[in-house]
This record gives C-alpha cells, structure tokens and sequence, in this order.
C-alpha cells in the first residue's frame, strides 16, 4: 500500500509564495518551479527520503577500498577469535571444506597424445605429495586448497607465492603467507609514482605491480623485514565484491555481530541450567548471632573476605550468617526461547554465506526429499562457484608452472619438441572435483536412466557430478568386463526399478 501524507505548512507556504512570485516575475517563478522539481526527482524512491522513521539512516558510502580499510584489521580479528571459538563458524568452514575441495581434483590431460597425457597427470599427483609443493614440507595440494577455502572465509583471503627450488627434482613450490603479512612501510607513492595502498603497489588501473610482504618467519621474537615481491610471483586469492576493492575482507563481517549474540546466548542458558541442576542446601542458624571475642570475629572477617570466592556447587551445603537469605538471580524462560532463537539466527547466518540451514548445521529434521533436494541443489551452485574460483585463478597456472619446471628439468621422456612454443595446446586438461552428493540413490538413477534415455543429459555430466571422470570410468567397465567373461562369470542382470505403483509395490521391468 502506498504511503500517504498531508502537505505541511511549510509547502503550503512555499506554493503561495511561489503564486505570488509568478503575478510580479514570472521568469523567476519558472526557475523556482524548475529547482522545485528536481529536488522532488532526487526522491522518486519512496524509501530513500528520511521520514520521521529514518530520520537517523544516513550510511556510510564512499570507494570500496576506503570502507573497508578501516575496520579490515579488527574485523579479521574477531573472525579469527570465532573461528577459534565458535562452533557455528566452524560448522561453515567446514561445510565449504567437505563440498569444495573433499578428496581433492581430479587431473584429467585432454590431449591426442595417450603417452604424454598418463605422463603429465602422473608427474602432477608426484608434485602434489607432502614435501614436493610445499616450502616448508607440511601440505599436499588438498591441504593447500582446504587452507584456501578457509582463509578466504574467515581472513577474506590468503597469499601463495612462487618459489623456485633448485634442490627439488621439479624445482617449483609453492608458500603460503597470511594476508596481514601484507605490510606498507608507510609510503603512499612508489619510487615509480604509483600509488600503494594497503601493502600493494598498484598502477593507474588497480592492477598489482608489487606486494610489500613480511618475510614469513616462525621466530615471533624478531622484527620481521618487509621486501618488495613482484606480482608475477604472488597468488592473491581474496574474496572481493567491488571492483573498487584493493584489499580484502573477512566475507565473515557481515554475521559477526549475530554470531556473537548467539555464543553469549548459549552461555547464559547453559549457566543457567547448571545453577538449576545444583542441588544445594543452605542453613542459616542462630549460634553465632552475637559474636564472642577473639576467634568468632577472626572467623566472621575471614568468611567476608572469601565471599568473592564462593560458588555453589552440585549438591553442596551452605552456612550463611545470620539474618542472610537466599534469592534467585536465574531469569526464567531463557530455555523455551533459546530452540527459536537459535533456528532464526542460524538461518540469518545461513543465508548471509549462501547456504541452507541443513547444510549448515547438519539438521534434517525439517526437510522431506524434495526440500531437502532443492536446498541441496543450491548449495551446490555455491560450492560450484567455489571450485570454479579455485581452478581458475589458482589450479590453472600452477599447473602450467609445474609440467614448465619439469619440462626445463628434463624431466618429461614425452613432451613434444615444441612444447614451450605451444603450451595451451599440451596443458588442454580440466579439473574435476569433488561431486555432487545423493539424497536419495533411488531416484537419482531412475532420474539419470530416463534423462539418458531421452536424450537429456551425457555419461559424461552423470559421472561429473560424482566427481569422475567418465572415460576412465567407461575403460574401468570394459576392462571388468572382458574380465568377466575370461573368468567364465556371468552377471546377473537385475531388475530395472520404474518406480512405485498405486498399491506403493514397485514395478520392476
């Protein structure tokens, strides 16, 4: 319904006045009524003008890079503090952990070259292994990625960088630094003239030219010194939603605040039903009333300066001094309120990250098959998008640098003579991760078996979703097949399910 109001004095003023002006100056009438429209233009949304209900809504606004820099420090801070503390926040993390990454990607070499294409993917899964991609000889490749995942979550981002390693049989790894090690000296121009902000030297564009970084140390009693690292050699793989936007932030700003509330919440209430579950007696008595000289009032002094130390504990008994009394400071019905108040607040923060409710928590006591199907479906979407970032702008190149490495090491008996002229055309190959889940078996072949049938779908995007790879899969039957049959076995063709009659018994073909 459209909001109504009546015109105030004011405008009823400035309308005579207005009537006035145009009798004696009707040029000046027009210029008024001209400034009159355009101010009522800057209001055409009804819900922009601040009306007695926003009157005190007047956001802050401004470039990306200027908004965030401010509150990017604490805001990490405390995105950090739950992910160490709350278990909501690690509910999240590691949702985008198992769906993103899981069992890691799958290398699959798209070329005409069967020899070279085994090459490739078997040299990759070497360089993948704990002690070959890593620096420091802690991480396989699906460590890595996991630690992408999450560091974008919680930091807004996450830096790797390229080093060579000559010591190494493919002399190519990879290190890993924090956001923060990203550190000005100070300057806001390069020697170059180009500005630096936040750490990064970029050009006239916003494109990175050089990072100014903390070299990583685990010595926290020294300085650390702050080089210049040209931005060829650095992966910055922050979450942004700006184009204005240099750095990152936490994409965890947006539930801080609520996710709080919600641990002070459960805190409160778990006290509360600890207090409830103490079984205590207290005794007050009369013996004492009047104290003796000497002993009772060292005793007496004694008791008053332990007070701060009291506590009550699970069937304890407590003396108390005469004329004390006992009174409850337990409010009541925190408990009835805290299953709604935890459901509203986990979907607030479910949807702030694009993700359902049972995803998040792991609840499905709310869902049949076609609810839970749906969300399901969507958040997938979510992880897809996550896979897709973590292929193209991370998995892509590193590839490339590596098969680069091991071809100048001498290291491929298979590579064409003119791989360093025709890289793309060698590297043709795709990333499968990790598939998309069943809700329920069943229906999900009887779903692929029809769309196949009809034409509406391929065995390649069925095995996609599993995460396969479908011409593996494909060599895989053939090979059990031809298996089968030397061994002198023979399947048992089993009954095609078509799905349940009137009476719910299931028809079988």
């Amino acid at each position: 319904m459209q909001r109504q109001r009546n015109s105030t004095a004011l405008e009823r003023l400035s309308v005579g006045i207005d009537r006035v002006i145009g009798v004696f100056a009707p040029g000046w009438a027009a210029r008024r009524a001209m400034n009159r429209l355009n101010m009522r233009l800057t209001s055409a949304y009804e819900s922009v003008p601040t009306w007695r209900n926003s009157s005190d809504w007047l956001p802050a606004d401004g470039k990306g890079e200027a908004i965030n820099a401010p509150s990017r420090d604490l805001a990490r801070s405390k995105a950090r503090h739950l992910e160490r503390n709350s278990e909501l926040v690690n509910s999240i993390l590691n949702a985008f952990e198992r769906n993103v990454v899981g069992k890691g990607f799958n290398l699959q070499v798209r070329t005409d070259d069967a020899d070279w294409n085994n090459e490739v993917e078997d040299l990759w899964a070497e360089w993948c292994r704990p002690g070959n991609c890593d620096v420091t000889g802690r991480f396989c490749m699906t460590e890595i990625l996991k630690l992408i995942v999450r560091r974008r979550i919680v930091d807004g981002g996450i830096l790797a960088l390229r080093v060579t390693d000559k010591s190494s049989a493919i002399p190519y790894r990879l290190q890993l630094m924090e956001v923060d090690n990203i550190r000005g000296d100070g300057s806001i121009k390069s020697e170059a003239g180009n500005p630096i902000i936040g750490g990064i030297e970029v050009n006239e564009y916003g494109r990175p030219l050089n990072y100014f970084l903390e070299k990583a140390t685990v010595d926290i009693t020294s300085t650390p010194e702050v080089e210049k690292v040209p931005a060829e050699r650095v992966f910055y793989l922050a979450d942004k939603t700006r184009p204005s936007e240099v750095r990152e932030i936490t994409p965890l700003v947006r539930a801080l605040d609520e996710i709080r509330d919600l641990e002070e919440f459960f805190n409160a209430v778990s006290f509360k039903q600890k207090i409830n579950a103490a079984v205590a007696v207290f005794i007050t008595t009369q013996k004492d009333a009047a104290a003796s000289i000497g002993r009772s009032i060292m005793q007496q002094q004694q008791a008053k300066d332990n007070k701060s130390n009291q506590r009550i504990d699970a069937g304890s008994i407590k003396y108390l001094d005469p004329g004390q009394d006992v009174k409850t400071l337990v409010p009541a019905g925190q408990s009835s309120e805290l299953a709604d108040f935890n459901l509203s607040i986990n979907r607030r923060i479910g949807a702030w990250h694009n993700l359902s409710y049972e995803m998040m928590t792991r609840d499905v006591s709310m869902v049949n098959y076609s609810s839970a199907r749906q969300n399901l479906l969507e958040d997938w979407k979510v992880f897809e998008g996550e896979q897709q970032f973590i292929v193209e702008h991370f998995l892509n190149f590193v590839l490339e640098d590596v098969i680069t490495a091991a071809y100048l090491a001498g290291r491929l008996s298979h590579a064409p003579k003119d791989f360093m002229a025709n890289r793309q055309k060698y590297l043709k190959h795709e990333f499968i991760g990790q598939g998309l889940p069943w809700i329920d078996p069943l229906k999900e072949a009887q779903a692929n078996q029809v769309m196949l049938a009809t034409g509406q779908i391929t065995l390649k995007d069925i095995y996609a979703k599993k995460g396969k790879d479908w011409e593996e899969e494909i060599n895989q039957l053939a090979v059990e097949l031809e298996k089968t049959k030397e061994l002198g076995l023979v399947r048992e063709a089993l009954d095609v399910v078509k799905g349940d009659d009137d009476d719910g018994k299931s028809k079988r073909k």
